[in-house]
C-alpha cells in the first residue's frame, strides 16, 4: 500500500471478504523485498501477495523480479497489477514465477480504456479451481471454457480487441526490448529536464519509466497552474491524488510518445511555472531535455 492503486488492491480484496494484511510503504518509496520476506515468515497462513508493478499515483516502480523471488520461497501466489507497467518495464511472467498478471489497454498498450488483459499461470489455475469466492462476469473457469471453443461467455469489446491487434503489431515491429529502451530514454530525458529546473523527483531512484512524479515548488498553487497549462497550451499533465493533492504533479511518457512530446511538455511546464511565480531561467529545462535526447540516441 504505497499509493492509491496499491490501496485499491486491498479495497478489492476486502470487498470480497478476503482478510488483508497491509504492507504500508511510505509514499514515493518502493517495496523492500526483505520486508516482504520478514512478513511472510511471520504470517504463515498467507495465500497470496498482491503487488503493483508501477504505482502511478507516486511514480514508483517496484522490483517485481526480486519480489517474485521472495514470494516463491514461501509457496504463495504472486498477483501483479501490471496495468501501467506492461509495455514499459520488463515483466517476465514465466521466468520470474508470476502467477497472475493483470494489465489494461489504456497505458503502455496505446489503446483507449476498456480492455483488461489477464495472464494466468498453471499454479494459479489450481487455486482458481478450488476458489469459493463469489464471481460472475470474470469467472475464469467460464472464460477459459469459452476460449477453448473460440468464443466468449459475454459480448466482448470487439472494436478494442481489433485495435489491440494493431497496437501489438506496432510493438512487435519495434521489438519489445526497443520499446523498453525507448521508454527508459524518454523517462531519463524528462527527469533530467525537471532536475535542471531545480525541481525534485518525488520517487527518486525508484522512479518509473511510465511517468515522472515531481514535488510541487513551494508557494505555487500547482492545481491552478495545471489547469492554466491545459487551457492555454493544450498540454495536459496531472496533479497528485488524495493526500498528495497539491503536493506533486505528474508527467506521463508511456505508450505512443516521442521526443518532441517530451520537449513540448517540459517547455510548457517551465513556462507555466515561470508565469506562476517560480523563479527559473527560461529554456534551461527544455535545453537539458534536448541535450539528453541527442546524447542518448535511439
Amino acid at each position: 500500500k504505497g499509493g492509491k492503486f496499491g490501496e485499491r488492491w486491498a479495497e478489492i480484496c476486502e470487498a470480497y471478504g478476503v482478510e488483508v494484511i497491509p504492507v504500508d510503504i511510505e509514499y514515493g518509496k518502493a517495496v523492500k523485498p526483505d520486508l516482504l520476506d520478514y512478513l511472510l515468515k511471520k504470517e504463515r497462513d498467507v495465500k497470496a501477495v498482491f503487488v503493483t508493478q508501477c504505482e502511478t499515483s507516486t511514480g514508483v516502480v517496484d522490483d517485481i523480479e526480486r519480489i517474485a523471488n521472495v514470494v516463491k520461497g514461501h509457496n504463495v501466489l504472486l498477483i501483479v497489477d501490471a496495468i501501467t507497467g506492461i509495455g514499459v518495464h520488463p515483466l517476465m511472467m514465466d521466468d520470474w514465477g508470476i502467477d497472475i498478471a493483470v494489465a489494461g489497454s489504456q497505458k503502455g498498450c496505446m489503446l483507449p480504456p476498456g480492455l483488461a488483459f489477464v495472464c494466468v499461470a498453471q499454479s494459479a489455475w489450481d487455486a482458481i479451481e478450488k476458489s469459493i469466492l463469489p464471481k460472475y462476469y470474470w469467472d475464469f473457469k467460464k472464460m477459459r471454457k469459452g476460449l477453448g471453443n473460440k468464443t466468449t461467455p459475454f459480448t466482448p469489446a470487439i472494436s478494442l480487441i481489433t485495435a489491440a491487434g494493431k497496437a501489438l503489431d506496432m510493438i512487435k515491429e519495434e521489438g519489445i526490448e526497443n520499446v523498453w529502451k525507448r521508454h527508459a530514454r524518454l523517462a531519463h530525458a524528462t527527469r533530467e529536464g525537471i532536475k535542471a529546473l531545480g525541481l525534485e523527483l518525488f520517487a527518486g531512484e525508484a522512479s518509473s519509466n511510465v511517468l515522472t512524479a515531481v514535488k510541487s515548488p513551494e508557494g505555487i498553487d500547482i492545481n491552478s497552474a495545471i489547469k492554466r497549462l491545459r487551457d492555454e497550451t493544450g498540454v495536459t499533465i496531472t496533479g497528485g491524488q488524495e493526500e498528495l493533492k497539491g503536493k506533486i504533479f505528474r508527467i506521463g511518457h508511456m505508450g505512443y510518445v516521442n521526443d518532441f512530446d517530451i520537449i513540448l511538455a517540459i517547455s510548457a511546464v517551465e513556462k507555466c511555472l515561470y508565469e506562476n511565480g517560480y523563479k527559473i531561467e527560461l529554456g534551461k529545462g527544455v535545453s537539458k531535455v534536448q541535450e539528453v535526447l541527442v546524447s542518448c540516441k535511439k
